[in-house]
């Protein structure tokens, strides 16, 4: 039996030779370009890199810039604590003193009546006390009268009245006074002042009488709720060296910034810049209420002044 003859055709073998010249071509190619490949993934991988840096970058910025915020925020809290302390410091060194002068008081023996005072010109600018009313006593030549009208005051105008021009006729030729009524409506703070421009005058017999004018005029005037506050704004305003506050001596927190009588009081130190001397006047039915006592004395101890109370 005959086998068969196996015919390889020639284009099996062109197409074999074909294939391993192509195989042969793509391997070449693929070691040519394998540096500039593997350069690219490490360029991305650079990229990536200095990106992540970048971020990373900004974040720490912006931790930065919040961190200055944050320390500024705490620099003006602490500059603000600073003063309410020494403000604070001030009204509890007052209040020691008050105490300590009524422990002095009961210690000591009742003294002799003074003698009549003599009233002798003083010359103007010297250290010595140049005014006295009723015991409040001062160097200063400049007087601010800053009255309270609330409603609650109006059972006492009369004697408003008579503690301001009792006040007024205390003042000698060359001092300077003016007058400021206060008081809080529901329209808002209605002021009122003498005279109208909210200067001080010099003091004379014209000036004395208009100003005992003016004081007769406030009779009927007396309502609303008081801002003692915002008074004080506007008589630390004027050129007045010293302030002589008459008051039923209750502040309402709510017409007051919400501040209780301790922190008003801290409040008005702060905004004495100037350092006024301030004296506090009590009028009307103070005995019923220890705190217009307290709050009257420790507001006038705390800003150089003295304290004086008067009932009908």
């Amino acid at each position: 039996m005959r086998s068969r003859l196996r015919h390889m055709g020639v284009f099996s073998l062109s197409a074999i030779d074909l294939f391993a010249s192509a195989m042969g071509a793509f391997i070449i190619i693929t070691i040519i370009l394998m540096p500039d490949y593997q350069k690219e993934v490490r360029l991305e991988g650079h990229l990536a890199y200095i990106e992540a840096l970048k971020g990373e970058t900004d974040a720490m910025l912006n931790d930065t810039e919040l961190g200055i915020v944050s320390m500024n925020e705490a620099l003006t809290t602490a500059q603000a604590r600073e003063m309410e302390l020494q403000a604070e410091q001030e009204i509890v060194s007052s209040e020691l003193e008050t105490i300590n002068a009524r422990l002095q008081a009961r210690n000591d023996e009742p003294p002799p009546p003074p003698p009549s005072p003599v009233e002798t010109e003083e010359e103007l600018g010297s250290n010595l006390v140049t005014f006295r009313f009723l015991g409040l006593k001062t160097d200063k030549t400049r007087i601010l009268l800053l009255i309270d009208m609330n409603k609650y005051l109006s059972d006492h105008q009369a004697l408003v009245a008579r503690t301001v021009v009792r006040a007024l006729e205390s003042l000698k030729a060359g001092y300077e006074f003016g007058i400021l009524g206060f008081q809080q409506l529901d329209s808002g703070p209605r002021y009122h002042r003498w005279p109208v421009g909210g200067d001080l005058v010099p003091m004379n017999r014209a000036n004395r009488a208009e100003a005992q004018r003016f004081v007769s005029q406030l009779a009927g005037n007396f309502e609303g709720s008081s801002s003692v506050r915002d008074a004080f704004a506007q008589a630390f305003e004027t050129p007045a060296e010293a302030i002589i506050l008459i008051s039923d001596g209750l502040p309402n927190p709510t017409y007051n910034g919400g501040l209780p009588p301790r922190a008003l009081i801290q409040d008005i130190v702060l905004a004495n810049t100037e350092g006024k001397e301030i004296h506090a006047v009590t009028l009307g039915d103070y005995f019923k209420y220890k705190g217009t006592v307290d709050f009257m004395e420790s507001l006038a101890r705390a800003n150089s002044g003295s304290f004086l109370a008067l009932a009908q």
